[in-house]
């Protein structure tokens, strides 16, 4: 009898690419430490999974990670796995669920359902009009190894539909693959659409600032998304204007064709198995990794782990673990300096300071205070183009060698909580504090999350316990 299932994992993103190509599997590797290295992570290629049109499934191991081909940039499609817990002759058994282990409860592997529902809410958000949802739904057979498209399309019913009966938006794909002896685990694949954008089918007479291919012209011009405009006092969405023609304050009805929604499977009662069970997992859906090999500093990860693990760093006996403290610092710090790599500091700063002097003007305070509290504009120089973004690269590279950030510190025990912005404050100016300049989801400055703060500060002052008192 089986007693509980999960998708491993509970959530995966997938990544648009035109490419017809899956992109390999790969994994972060150490630094690159070479004579002329960045100094920075690589990228690993790992055993991938490939999946025939029949979904026959094969194993391979690439010599490299290819993330571009002539198509563009390859998709990343994840898989689910499903797993669970079982009991056999009185002893509990966890892992893969295969065909096998179907059997011994009396359930067919084409008696297994597959659901997915996916949508793309954008539109939906600014205008809060059902008909704007662009929602794709299949359900497959666990013996159906087809690729099932996933079409978006409005909402049965609407009486102004955003994707009008006989027109979709193709949101992707997914594929069941064929059990073997070799592979024989049930997995879902899922495949992100391409990267498009799509409109209404009077774009051209809106504007010719956006050019889209005729097929992709399938929206509705009555649906209250083409034209919204969004008013000033809104606060649902910080910043504002993330709409093709917000600058005129009148939307043009664009979409793209990411998306994000659920994986469920539904285990049905069988001769030995009592009980109907099933597993949800979530996908989501984003634009390419440009930067693969570039690892943010505050990640989906560790917002999780802020979550569940938050506690950990309070404790004093984690904390007394020097290695496994300094092993997590360091890599907070490796992440910082690839996310600076790929930051223009010199422009951030300037956005900075002209969101400082609007903050202070709608608080009636000093302007110029408040512009200054990021860092003074930086001339640029024939040789230093951007001065202010190869002084913050410099800087961060000192502290690859952690030795120095940890001599730094036991010399001035204060300086933490000057140089680093505690999390989830009320402060809106953007200030020199780090992470300097950048933007959080919620339009504030931007922060690391807290067990990341609180291991810093708990790292700092285990520093301190064997220095001499004054020095």
């Amino acid at each position: 009898m089986i007693d509980r299932l999960w998708l491993y994992p509970p959530l995966a993103y997938g990544r648009l690419g035109p490419s017809t190509t899956p992109c390999d599997n790969y994994v972060w590797g150490p630094n690159d430490l070479s004579s002329r290295g960045t100094g920075r992570t690589t990228v690993q290629p790992a055993e991938t999974l490939d999946v025939a049109e029949d979904g026959t499934v094969t194993l391979r191991q690439p010599a490299t990670v290819t993330f571009k081909d002539p198509a563009g940039f390859r998709p990343v499609c994840p898989f689910f796995e499903l797993h669970g817990a079982w009991t056999a002759d009185g002893v509990t058994h966890e892992g893969p669920i295969t065909a096998e282990v179907l059997a011994a409860a009396g359930v067919a592997l084409g008696d297994v359902r597959w659901e997915v529902e996916v949508a793309n809410l954008k539109p939906h958000h600014y205008t809060q009009v059902d008909d704007d949802r662009i929602v794709a739904t299949v359900s497959i057979a666990g013996d159906d190894t087809g690729r099932r498209a996933l079409d978006g399309h409005s909402p049965a019913g609407s009486a102004a539909p955003l994707v009008p009966a006989g027109s979709r938006v193709p949101l992707g794909s997914v594929q069941l693959t064929r059990p073997s002896a070799e592979l024989p685990e049930l997995r879902l694949r899922f495949t992100p659409a391409v990267g498009a954008v799509y409109g209404p089918t009077d774009l051209p007479n809106r504007t010719s600032d956006y050019v889209l291919p005729a097929d992709r012209l399938v929206l509705s011009p009555q649906s209250p998304w083409v034209g919204f405009a969004l008013g000033g006092d809104d606060p649902r969405t910080n910043p504002g204007g993330l709409f093709a023609g917000a600058e005129g304050n009148a939307g043009l009805g664009l979409v793209d064709d990411v998306c994000d929604g659920t994986v469920r499977v539904v285990l049905p009662a069988g001769p030995g198995q009592p009980a109907e069970l099933s597993a949800v997992a979530r996908i989501v859906v984003g634009p390419p990794d440009f930067a693969p090999d570039q690892r943010p500093f505050t990640s989906a990860a560790d917002g999780l782990t802020d979550r569940v693990r938050r506690a950990d760093v309070r404790d004093p006996a984690y904390v007394a673990d020097a290695a496994r403290t300094t092993l997590e610092v360091r890599d907070l710090f490796e992440r910082i300096l690839e996310t600076v790599a790929t930051v223009n500091v010199d422009a951030q700063n300037g956005r900075a300071r002209f969101e400082n002097i609007a903050i202070a003007r709608s608080r009636g305070e000093p302007e110029a205070a408040a512009r200054d509290r990021a860092f003074p504009a930086a001339e640029p120089l024939t040789d230093h183009p951007f001065p202010l973004t190869e002084a913050a690269r410099a800087r961060h590279r000192r502290f690859l060698a952690l030795e120095v950030l940890e001599d730094l510190l036991r010399e001035r025990p204060d300086l933490l909580p000057t140089v680093v912005r505690e999390p989830a404050t009320s402060e809106r100016y953007y200030d020199r504090r780090m992470p300097a300049l950048m933007r959080g989801s919620d339009r504030h400055p931007m922060h690391l999350t807290r067990r990341q703060y609180d291991l810093l500060r708990a790292w700092s002052a285990a520093l301190r316990q064997d220095v001499e008192q004054g020095t």
